[in-house]
């Protein structure tokens, strides 16, 4: 038995040797394996090991690193630094044609049927309504951790929603951090058809109209591609985060007005 070994026995109760033996084992595997692949995956790896707070979200984001979900459970949280990112374009967006055409129907539906767009109104019922929608990794992800440090966050004006409400019941909407000239889009959900569409393109708009520099949108490649959506790889990634994050720019409380 090596040295290590001796002095993880000698302090561990005889009744729980093992299992805490084999959640050490893990451990080490875990780190020795990320350190391996360099200094950002180390710190990357022994980040995930800090309780999830409002600032360790703000300082991982503010950073550019993604939060991903802990499909196995657990306190530690996941962190990933990847080699291209998913950016929306702040002055040159695109929306698709039916969802086009929706917006221009949506002023001649009877006032029960209409969407009607609110910002920062109701947070935390929208980031529930996220943690709600269907598929593991958003159940997993949007923890009650996560949840109580973003509405924190919230409160700070740095969490923020842009909800749709039909009839007064809130049916949609997307939540994102912004510091800043940086917005990360984290979330979004709908429980009536196109909800959560029309309310991330509202969010687009506003993020045009308050100044902002640099949109995050989530993975490359994802289905944020029909907004526009184009790859970024990390290093000007990097750069363009700098510059954002230094630009100023306040995620004000104003709706946007749709211009046709």
């Amino acid at each position: 038995m090596g040295i290590l070994p001796k002095q993880v026995a000698a302090i561990i109760p005889e009744n729980a040797r093992q299992s805490v033996k084999r959640s050490l084992q893990g451990f080490f595997q875990s780190g020795l394996t990320k350190v391996s692949g360099g200094k950002s995956n180390a710190m990357l790896w022994s980040y995930g090991h800090f309780e999830l707070t409002p600032f360790t979200i703000f300082q991982g984001f503010s950073q550019g690193k993604n939060l991903l979900p802990n499909l196995y459970g657990g306190k530690h949280s996941i962190w990933e630094d990847p080699e291209l990112r998913g950016i929306i374009p702040i002055q040159d967006f695109k929306v698709q044609k039916d969802l086009l055409r929706r917006l221009k129907k949506e002023k001649t539906l009877p006032p029960e049927t209409q969407l009607q767009i609110k910002v920062n109104t109701n947070f935390k019922e929208t980031i529930i309504g996220c943690s709600r929608t269907s598929g593991k990794k958003n159940r997993v992800w949007l923890t009650p951790d996560f949840i109580k440090s973003a509405l924190e966050l919230h409160e700070m004006g740095i969490a923020h929603s842009v909800e749709a409400y039909q009839n007064g019941i809130l049916v949609g909407g997307v939540i994102g951090l912004a510091i800043n000239g940086y917005f990360t889009s984290l979330s979004l959900f709908h429980t009536v058809d196109n909800a959560s569409k029309i309310a991330f393109y509202y969010l687009l708009v506003k993020l045009k109209d308050d100044g902002f520099a640099l949109h995050l949108s989530g993975a490359a490649n994802s289905w944020f591609t029909q907004y526009g959506m184009v790859n970024v790889e990390k290093e000007e990634y990097r750069i363009n985060l700098m510059k954002a994050v230094a630009t100023p720019a306040k995620f004000t409380a104003t709706i946007p007005q749709l211009s046709f």
